[in-house]
C-alpha cells in the first residue's frame, strides 16, 4: 500500500451510472454549467481504512505499506457531495455492498466470464 494515509472517496459503479441517468432526466438541475462531486459521503476513507474494511470481510487479507519515496500525485482529500445530494440524488450502494459484490466476483470460477 503506497501513501496509505491519503484519503479517497469511493462510489459503486452502479451509482456512477445512475447519476448520469439522473442528470439526463433532470437537466434543469444538473446541466447548468455546474460542477458536482459524486461520491459516497460515508466513504471518505484513507487507503489504509479501506484495507481494514476489506479485512473485516476477508480476514486472511493482508497488505504491506510501502514507505518508499514520495508520490508525486498528492491527491489527499475529503470530498463533499452536498451539492449533488441537494438535488435529490443519493447513492444507493454502500462501500460494504461493493466489497461484498467484489468478493463474490473473485470467488467465481474463471469459466463464468466466457461468452
Amino acid at each position: 500500500l503506497f501513501e496509505g494515509s491519503f484519503r479517497r472517496n469511493y462510489l459503486h459503479v452502479r451509482d456512477a451510472a445512475d447519476v448520469f441517468l439522473f442528470a439526463i432526466e433532470h437537466p434543469e438541475q444538473l446541466l447548468k454549467q455546474q460542477i458536482f462531486n459524486v461520491g459516497l459521503s460515508s466513504a471518505n476513507l484513507t487507503k489504509r481504512e479501506l484495507c481494514e474494511k476489506i479485512q473485516k470481510y476477508v480476514p486472511e487479507f493482508v497488505w504491506h505499506e510501502a514507505m518508499v519515496g514520495v508520490d508525486s500525485d498528492k491527491r489527499d482529500y475529503v470530498v463533499s457531495n452536498a451539492r449533488i445530494e441537494a438535488t435529490g440524488w443519493k447513492p444507493t450502494y454502500s462501500l460494504d455492498d461493493g466489497i461484498v459484490e467484489l468478493i463474490k466476483l473473485y470467488q467465481m470460477p474463471f469459466e463464468s466470464y466466457r461468452n
